[in-house]
């Protein structure tokens, strides 16, 4: 009797000690591409013997819709930032100098037009310039709350906004690259034992 209880409790339990963890999200490495549509005016001004700018541009995007985070296996359930965010000026010729640039950005709702701005922040340190040998700015720190509210909530809508002052007409477009890992959730069903 007390055999046939232990085979009775041995085949009960061999199941419930079988079954595997499902794993039910897959992390996919990604780079979003936002280029952002600069346009200059220039600055009357008698105090300075050459030509200034102004200039300012703005993009918005939503992480779902943005080329290669649509490969990802199923919806977006978080985003983790990678390395080697950049900001990429590509229209910049010689004797051509941006002296200041500030990054803004903000969140909202999908398809609202109203956002949460964020504090500007200055990209370009006192004295800094970019010019045609140094088209590239590092932003990775700048981006680490970007990231994080997507994180929260990666359905958000983003908005950047860059603003700034050159020698020279600025109507071209920057390129932001930021290197993500998306964790998604897998939409294939699995049935384990």
């Amino acid at each position: 009797m007390k055999l046939r209880k232990l085979f009775w409790m041995g085949i009960l339990l061999i199941p419930l000690l079988a079954c595997e963890d499902v794993n039910e999200s897959t992390e996919t490495s990604a780079e979003l591409d936002v280029p952002i549509p600069l346009e200059a005016v220039m600055i009357e001004s008698a105090a300075s013997p050459m030509d200034l700018y102004s200039f300012d541009g703005s993009a918005a995007f939503c992480l779902g819709n943005k080329d290669n985070v649509k490969d990802c296996p199923g919806m977006i359930m978080g985003v983790v930032p990678g390395s080697g965010a950049k900001l990429h000026f590509d229209g910049i010729g010689e004797f051509e100098e941006i002296h200041s640039l500030a990054l803004e950005w903000g969140y909202g709702k999908f398809g609202s037009t109203e956002f949460e701005m964020q504090p500007s922040v200055d990209l370009l340190k006192d004295g800094e310039v970019l010019t045609s040998s140094n088209i590239t700015i590092d932003i990775d720190e700048v981006l680490v709350p970007v990231i994080q509210e997507m994180d929260s909530n990666p359905r958000i809508f983003v908005f950047i906004r860059l603003s700034g002052w050159s020698n020279f007409d600025v109507s071209f477009d920057a390129r932001m690259k930021v290197p993500i890992v998306v964790e998604s959730e897998e939409l294939s069903p699995r049935f384990t034992l």
